[in-house]
């Protein structure tokens, strides 16, 4: 029972699980010569980052920000989107932040 009054999974089981499913995609990833991080991409540039957290501030885009499965506003793209996309970089999961 662990302790808990309800049968839903706690954030942390559902982070490790997910984080679990991830890792298995890189592994498959890499086993089949898949690139598992932008770096492994060619003609991915840093610049390409800084584009990509620019267009997602854009205003007129923040409609699609709230639509997402986890919804954010434009003046969070930076502090959460801004990790996942370093961490696609490195092919870090430990630098994506939970949202909320």
């Amino acid at each position: 029972d662990r302790g808990r009054k309800t049968d839903k999974p706690c954030v942390g089981e559902i982070r490790s699980g997910s984080r679990l499913a991830a890792e298995g995609m890189v592994q498959l990833s890499k086993a089949i010569g898949f690139p598992t991080k932008l770096t492994d991409v060619s003609g991915i540039t840093r610049a390409h980052i800084t584009r990509c957290l620019n267009a997602a501030k854009d205003p007129q885009l923040e409609m699609k920000l709230l639509n997402m499965p986890v919804p954010m506003t434009a003046s969070q793209v930076d502090d959460y989107m801004g990790p996942i996309l370093q961490a696609a970089w490195e092919g870090r999961f430990e630098l994506i932040k939970n949202l909320g």
